[in-house]
């Protein structure tokens, strides 16, 4: 079955994330010292990377089979503990750790996010947390829950660039409409694009998989 180009063309590498340059640096210096035993929490507007940069964190830690992802919505207290049961033992595969991405973290419940108090203080060495989030999501949270700010003392805050992403939006998507030869337009079409989009790639390619910016008739 054929991917949207949006999973088609997510990056699988640091190199091939676009627009990000003050994170990659940030995550960079952490690599160096090891991404295992942290929890991190990505914050960003919606299309702008924080799915990438989670599965490449996880991808620095653990094998595809041994990464899971679990929506904060549907978590409960106990699930959490389960989870963190599950990963006392290193794992099978080329490597060792393990990897949890929680997405649309602003969802979490506030028990939930009173046990992640307990479990992010004891992660083992051979695992990774990474939790990812909108602005507003991430405001509603504080708002929902006093332990908001303690949860996000226990992570390493990445805060994606979400202004002065048009022309490396409009780039990287004119190179992959024209890879898919859905390319008859200037840059500057991409330019309007990512602009009408508000630098969403995901809608970006959405609408480049559409046909719109093939020539017109």
């Amino acid at each position: 079955m054929t991917q949207p180009l949006f999973e088609q063309y997510r990056p699988t590498q640091w190199s091939e994330v676009c627009g990000q340059d003050e994170a990659l640096r940030q995550i960079d210096v952490l690599r160096r010292r090891g991404l295992a035993g942290r929890a991190f929490w990505i914050a960003g507007m919606s299309g702008v990377g924080k799915t990438t940069l989670a599965r490449l964190i996880a991808a620095e830690v653990a094998d595809e089979l041994n990464v899971e992802e679990y929506d904060a919505g549907r978590l409960t207290d106990k699930g959490v503990e389960e989870i963190e049961r599950s990963l006392r033992c290193y794992r099978i595969g080329s490597k060792l750790g393990a990897a949890i991405i929680v997405n649309e973290a602003h969802g979490l419940k506030a028990p939930v996010v009173r046990q992640l108090l307990v479990t992010l203080e004891r992660i083992k060495s051979h695992c990774v947390w990474v939790f990812t989030t909108t602005f507003n999501g991430q405001l509603s949270l504080f708002d929902k829950s006093d332990d908001a700010s303690p949860l996000l003392s226990r992570c390493t805050c990445i805060t994606l660039k979400s202004s002065g992403l048009e022309l490396a939006f409009a780039i990287r998507t004119r190179e992959i409409a024209q890879a898919e030869n859905l390319d008859g337009q200037p840059l500057d079409a991409y330019l309007s694009l990512a602009k009408a989009c508000h630098c969403n790639f995901r809608e970006m390619l959405n609408v480049v998989e559409s046909g719109a910016l093939l020539p017109s008739c």
